[in-house]
């Protein structure tokens, strides 16, 4: 069997039971956002990390240095955001070629310098070292989250919980689209789509507002696409989805541009990934307010789109029928 065949998350499935991660500090290891550990009186510690490779999360031309520097730690981000935390030090290791030049990297470390200070995280160390090949930027981070609230797991969904996401879907594959097809006029009409893609912003703030409700509350943010993520939640609880597609939020200029193009908006919305928005389950009766006091307090609009049923896996319905999956995410290997 090759790589290709077990695919990311039948890696991840053997690692997780090869590489146990217990010990009396460990809260959490590897089936979330984030590990969790016990950090100081009345706190976790939330850990993560996220590489990205050239050629497979960006393709440096593309890419502004400074855009990519910034993008480079929204990633991470996001994740401190999916465990309702808040972020504090970052670790950066670079594999580079040296012909880099030493502006762009200037500009690159500027990026993550603006993004670290607009959220607070201090940059305390990390790693270098040369390739001849793809740079990759790989980064660590640490967050944390208060002990004495319930943690935002992925696990903690329940039949007849209602599912919801915040902000837009499939914007940042739209945009990416038209990044490598588009023509110059259609990349500035749709410039909200490019920004999307090349500059996303993490949810911390609906993270810590969600932590703050001290709910029975599954997170997780859009990272892989909104079908595969809901899937990681309903497998992690053992439990089943409802998606009415229909209800799904897409972006008025992502309309604008799937009608001009004949496309589907709802298949970026459903696999599209890299939105960053998340996606979260809370019990029936408080969904409408959790949603108005989410929407209220962040200013992010928040859509209920289905809900929690008895069985496993994501299902959809599409004009009240039931449609087959038809879109699936990204899986690194296949």
């Amino acid at each position: 069997m090759k790589l290709k065949d077990w695919g990311e998350f039948g890696i991840i499935s053997y690692l997780k039971d090869f590489f146990p991660g217990g010990g009396e500090r460990v809260i959490l290891g590897i089936e979330d956002d984030c590990a969790v550990v016990k950090g100081p009186r009345d706190f976790y510690y939330l850990l993560t990390c996220d590489s990205q490779v050239e050629n497979v999360h960006f393709v440096l031309s593309l890419f502004s240095p400074f855009s990519l520097g910034k993008r480079v730690l929204a990633v991470n981000l996001s994740d401190i955001a999916a465990m309702g935390g808040k972020p504090l030090f970052a670790l950066l290791s670079w594999v580079l070629r040296p012909d880099i030049e030493a502006e762009w990297l200037k500009e690159f470390a500027r990026g993550i310098k603006e993004e670290a200070e607009t959220f607070g995280v201090n940059i305390i160390g990390g790693n270098l070292s040369r390739t001849e090949s793809q740079i990759v930027f790989d980064l660590t981070l640490v967050g944390e989250v208060e002990s004495d609230y319930p943690l935002l797991l992925r696990c903690n969904s329940r039949p007849g919980d209602l599912v919801l996401v915040t902000g837009t879907l499939g914007d940042s594959r739209a945009g990416l689209e038209i990044t490598l097809q588009g023509s110059e006029e259609e990349r500035e009409k749709y410039s909200f789509l490019l920004e999307r893609f090349f500059t996303p912003s993490p949810r911390l703030q609906v993270g810590r507002l969600l932590h703050s409700l001290k709910e029975r509350i599954a997170l997780i943010d859009v990272s892989d696409g909104f079908s595969q993520d809901l899937g990681h939640i309903a497998e992690e609880s053992g439990v089943g989805a409802v998606v009415e597609v229909d209800k799904l939020p897409i972006s008025p200029t992502l309309r604008e541009w799937s009608e001009e193009k004949g496309k589907d908006p709802f298949l970026f919305a459903l696999s599209g990934g890299e939105d960053f928005e998340l996606i979260f389950t809370v019990p029936r009766e408080r969904g409408e307010e959790i949603k108005q006091f989410i929407e209220k307090e962040s200013g992010i609009p928040v859509t209920i789109v289905g809900e929690i049923v008895f069985g496993r896996g994501v299902s959809f319905k599409r004009g009240g029928k039931e449609e087959k999956e038809t879109a699936s995410g990204w899986n690194h290997f296949q």
